[in-house]
């Protein structure tokens, strides 16, 4: 085990100065490092059975892990990863495809998640891209959102602005804006919701401004606070919209949590 660390650790400060392959198996297979021009830079191929988890700088990741994977690094880059157990990650930039089993959280800076979570997904960033399916519950948090993915479970998003045009089977609450600040002009997309996508069980809305887009499909009662009434396009279809002023306050006093 200690000359596999060793081992680890000789390869990983290699990665600056050569394009390599790192495959990482199980503690009971070989560790092998491979030559590959087309790589400009180093990543690692993960195939085993257990856990695998890491402490480093930027780290580019495929392949697959049978247990939980557990990250805590700079800039993340995972491509076809598939996870048999949980995911956590704690990173700078974080772009994610492939398949998680168990419940996945992601906590970055810009992050893009582009797969299939097949228990509960979190993630809480900056600027977020959510495409994909989610059969789990989901929880979104992030300066701002673009969403684009099917929801099994139901969705909480949480932003300084959403794009919504994804589809939502289970309760759904958008908030743009929770706590609107004294005195403060919000323009432009500050505070807005634009719904482009299919609600299928309604849900509840907060926000300072409320668009539904042509496209938009909202099967039950929707609820919507805002400062103004939304803008509903022509073609949208939104029959259960109830609407009722925000007047600046809270969204936390308004819907349920």
């Amino acid at each position: 085990m200690t000359k596999l660390w060793l081992a680890a650790t000789a390869l990983t400060a290699s990665l600056a100065t050569s394009g390599c392959v790192i495959v990482v198996a199980d503690d009971d297979s070989d560790g092998k490092m491979l030559r590959d021009r087309r790589a400009s830079d180093g990543y690692i191929v993960l195939d085993r059975d257990g856990d695998y988890s890491r402490l480093s700088g930027d780290l580019n990741l495929r392949g697959r892990v049978g247990g939980d994977l557990s990250l805590v690094s700079g800039d993340v880059d995972m491509d076809d990863l598939n996870v048999g157990g949980e995911m956590s990650i704690a990173a700078g930039d974080v772009r994610f495809s492939g398949t998680v089993s168990g419940e996945a959280s992601i906590a970055g800076g810009d992050v893009t998640w582009n797969g299939e979570a097949m228990d509960e997904l979190g993630i809480a960033s900056g600027d977020l891209d959510v495409s994909g399916r989610i059969a789990g519950e989901a929880s979104l948090a992030a300066g701002e959102m673009r969403v684009d993915a099917t929801f099994l479970n139901g969705l909480s998003a949480h932003a300084g602005s959403i794009v919504f045009n994804g589809e939502v089977s289970g309760p759904v609450k958008f908030v743009a804006i929770r706590e609107m600040r004294r005195n403060r002009d919000y323009r432009g997309n500050q505070g807005r919701i634009e719904i482009g996508g299919r609600l299928h069980n309604g849900g509840q809305v907060c926000a300072v401004s409320v668009v539904f887009a042509d496209t938009a499909r909202i099967d039950g009662p929707l609820e919507v606070y805002a400062e103004s009434e939304p803008r509903t396009e022509s073609g949208a279809r939104v029959p259960g919209l109830e609407y009722m002023p925000r007047n600046r306050r809270d969204c936390d006093d308004l819907i349920d949590d």
